[in-house]
């Protein structure tokens, strides 16, 4: 009777209570060196290897990871810098044109020669000239695709229906997206941004960049539609 008692009070030593003592007790291989010496762990190429070279190895891999981590920070960062550096020159060249046709020409440039975008339209909503057949859509067809994709903000990024991508790029396989409203409430008209990839635009994908040129496009285009209203109205 007395041995059952004296066995349910030896407490039960397994490798839970052994990780946590050593996780409280950081100096123990310190304060117990030739431990150190003693203890082995199987390599899977090296066969036995000491503790402290298994510590060796563990802190050389952690290394290469975050050697690898800070190439991939550095190769974003560099990617980054270029299209901030795009968009920036871009931004310049906007606030230069003086009519439609030099508005799409630097849009083009810039995001199909320099940015690899297969395909770009901008559509107007309503304008107080009459407009070449690219810039607007047929009666109200966008109205389904307006209410759809654009119930919380003014940018849309990701993918479109079928019929969505047949009204906006009909002779592109076009599989990701980003559409701009413009405009203060959106009541302009939209620049629709296309790539061949899914991926490439994605709804968490940050939109500081484009919501910039969105901004600078409602501001640019009602006055100059305008003044070639004007132009137009004198001729």
């Amino acid at each position: 009777m007395t041995t059952e008692v004296k066995k349910l009070d030896t407490p039960v030593v397994d490798d839970t209570l052994i990780a946590q003592y050593l996780e409280e007790n950081t100096d123990f291989f310190e304060r117990h060196p030739q431990l150190l010496q003693q203890l082995s762990l199987r390599h899977q190429e090296r066969g036995a290897v000491s503790l402290v070279e298994r510590q060796q190895q563990v802190l050389r891999q952690r290394i290469m990871q975050l050697e690898e981590e800070i190439t991939d920070l550095m190769v974003t960062a560099r990617r980054n810098e270029e299209l901030f550096q795009t968009y920036s020159e871009l931004y310049v060249t906007l606030l230069e044109c003086d009519d439609l046709p030099s508005i799409m020409d630097a849009l083009q440039q810039t995001f199909s020669e320099r940015l690899n975008m297969p395909a770009l339209r901008l559509k107007f909503f309503d304008s107080p000239i009459e407009l070449d057949e690219q810039f607007t859509f047929a009666a109200d067809t966008h109205k389904m695709l307006l209410s759809k994709r654009f119930q919380n903000s003014q940018v849309y990024l990701g993918r479109l229906t079928a019929d969505e991508k047949k009204l906006l790029f009909p002779d592109e396989p076009i599989a990701s997206v980003a559409l701009l409203l413009l405009g203060n409430k959106g009541e302009l008209g939209m620049l629709a941004i296309g790539n061949h990839d899914a991926g490439h635009f994605e709804p968490a994908m940050d939109t500081l960049l484009v919501r910039q040129l969105q901004a600078l496009l409602s501001k640019l285009l009602p006055p100059l539609l305008q003044h070639q209203a004007n132009h137009h109205d004198a001729v």
